[in-house]
């Protein structure tokens, strides 16, 4: 009896000893994996490897060599260049003090060290977890005081608020005026997890005058348009946009958007070509489309005074 006491006792000192041992140092973690010489590179130069060493808990994002080989050519000289930006591009892959795991985390938020937002996603109909719409590809190595997240991708902090991002684009000026006339600031900007399928200007300048003019006369059918753009509570980046995956949408009847994947990858909102992807804002993404979205009811209310709609 005394002897299975004794060896229940060893085992349990066994299995806790090794659940509880460190993993190596991030650096040497890097360095073994053979793919991230770009950012221990950057990693030393920035600073930041100095103030990991010394931090009792750190989360990192790894972006790949191959991430990198994406950027424009000459980026990662132009940050080795520029000490600031260097800080605050790698500044944005660290969590200082504290260490995260990633589970099946939906619409998690987490804060730099630099004090910007990475959101977490996981979209379980692709098998994919991300972080700003970048593909975690390996997540939660452990290593001494912290944990290792690799991805696919580098990544950019959001450009503030939908209203915000309209405010330093020409492009979508007229969906801004448009939010604003209908009094839908508050709706655009108080959800912080949220998908915008913003029409270009040249997307409105293809809508009928007369459907214009019914809109404008039309105040809360106006506010129904801009909320169908809308996907509330759901942060979709296009990692995650299966084809045929249906979600409501923001306006009063919840009628549903659809993603469509074209035969040469092209990806469609209903009618609405995605011309550019995954701006990641501090409340959500938006992505930038070629077509105003008009919804079933509004479509029926303007073509019964005799004006067709498309």
């Amino acid at each position: 009896m005394l002897w299975m006491r004794l060896k229940v006792f060893f085992t349990f000192v066994s299995l806790s000893s090794a659940q509880t041992t460190p993993g190596p140092q991030l650096v040497d973690a890097l360095k073994a994996e053979g793919n991230f010489g770009i950012f221990v590179d950057l990693l030393q130069a920035s600073g930041y490897l100095d103030k990991l060493n010394v931090s009792t808990h750190f989360t990192v994002f790894a972006p790949t060599d191959a991430a990198f080989a994406k950027l424009p050519a000459g980026t990662v000289d132009s940050l080795k260049a520029d000490a600031n930006k260097l800080a605050d591009v790698i500044g944005y892959h660290v969590i200082l003090n504290s260490a995260f795991n990633l589970n099946n985390n939906q619409d998690r938020v987490l804060t730099s060290a630099n004090n910007h937002s990475i959101r977490i996603n996981t979209y379980s109909v692709v098998h994919t977890q991300t972080a700003e719409g970048v593909n975690i590809t390996k997540k939660n190595v452990r290593v001494l005081h912290g944990i290792l997240h690799e991805i696919n991708g580098v990544l950019s902090p959001p450009a503030g608020n939908i209203i915000e991002l309209g405010s330093s684009r020409s492009d979508i000026s007229t969906f801004e005026s448009l939010v604003a006339q209908a009094n839908l600031t508050t709706f655009f900007t108080n959800d912080h997890s949220t998908t915008i399928f913003v029409p270009n200007n040249d997307a409105f300048k293809k809508v009928s005058q007369p459907v214009l003019d019914y809109l404008s006369s039309h105040p809360s059918d106006l506010a129904e348009v801009l909320k169908y753009h809308v996907i509330k509570q759901y942060s979709l980046y296009s990692i995650g946009m299966a084809h045929s995956l249906s979600l409501p949408s923001g306006d009063q009847h919840k009628d549903y958007l659809m993603i469509l994947q074209e035969s040469n990858g092209d990806l469609k909102v209903n009618a609405a070509k995605i011309l550019e992807k995954d701006i990641s804002s501090v409340n959500g993404v938006v992505h930038i489309i070629d077509t105003v979205l008009i919804p079933p009811r509004v479509t029926v209310a303007i073509e019964d005074q005799g004006v067709i709609v498309g």
